[in-house]
């Protein structure tokens, strides 16, 4: 009852069709229901915009370019889209509802993961990436809280919502906000605001390195320190890290290779997009 009262949307029906069900996640922009399409009888997840967000045009525009973004893919690891709507000056997006766990609680419970279990996650994160990129979108928040994981082992990646076209992803103005998670952000988007696949393709290292050893390569005192270290410091080898696990055996050195490489500072240096690196996960 006073989950209810503290929110609204609760037994709320959106747009006269979603009826919400329950809270399963809460994010900077938005919170995620799960909720139950009337129309088709069929479980679906809601993402609803924050409601300070209301007045703020370039989140209502991001929100909205997520719907779009993820519409244009039709990929088996890609969270589906499947509507979107305003409910009383509210918008909200309409997706396929994935039971199971975030590779975030994977990394939890299981990290430092064996080697072939991190590249039979990570292979498929990348394959969705490549499909993304080949539409010539660039994702910009990589990170394992954006993957999915169903009941029946299948991995989906979602939240396009900081995704832009390659074309539209000119670098930011002076001054201008960087957006993204400071752990798995390229040295170019810190350096300069600017984006592209290969963007994408640094933050999959950093997960690659994070599935094999536990622990995310750069620490600082303030997410600012995070950042810059990006900037300023090499990934080291995965198979340097103390944590490494030895219960899948040693980490072998052509996955030290294709960390350095994903992870290089220098963009022209890793490989042209995600399906490029997926080919060399496989």
């Amino acid at each position: 009852m006073s989950t209810r009262r503290h929110d609204p949307w609760l037994g709320h029906v959106l747009g006269d069709r979603y009826e919400v069900v329950r809270r399963v996640a809460r994010g900077g922009m938005a919170t995620v229901y799960e909720a139950r399409d009337l129309r088709l009888s069929r479980t679906v997840a809601v993402k609803v915009m924050h409601d300070h967000l209301d007045a703020d045009d370039d989140f209502a525009a991001r929100f909205d370019s997520e719907a779009r973004a993820a519409a244009l893919l039709s990929h088996p690891n890609v969270v589906a889209v499947f509507d979107q709507g305003m409910d009383d000056g509210r918008p909200y997006i309409v997706m396929e509802f994935v039971s199971g766990c975030t590779l975030r609680q994977v990394i939890t419970r299981e990290a430092p993961l064996a080697p072939a279990r991190a590249l039979d996650l990570l292979e498929p994160v990348a394959t969705a990436l490549g499909a993304a990129h080949a539409a010539g979108l660039v994702h910009r928040d990589v990170k394992p809280e954006n993957v999915l994981i169903s009941d029946r082992g299948q991995v989906k990646v979602a939240d396009f919502g900081l995704a832009k076209a390659v074309a539209d992803a000119a670098p930011a103005a002076e001054g201008e906000i960087v957006i993204g998670t400071v752990s798995y952000i390229a040295p170019e988007i810190v350096a300069r605001g600017h984006a592209d696949a290969r963007s994408d393709v640094y933050s999959l290292g950093i997960v690659l390195y994070e599935l094999l050893t536990g622990r995310k390569p750069h620490r600082g005192d303030t997410p600012l320190d995070v950042a810059y270290a990006h900037i300023q410091r090499d990934v080291p080898p995965p198979s340097a890290s103390s944590t490494t696990s030895l219960v899948g055996g040693r980490i072998p050195d052509y996955l030290d290779a294709l960390v350095a490489t994903a992870t290089s500072r220098t963009r022209s240096r890793r490989p042209l997009d995600a399906a490029v690196f997926a080919a060399h996960l496989r």
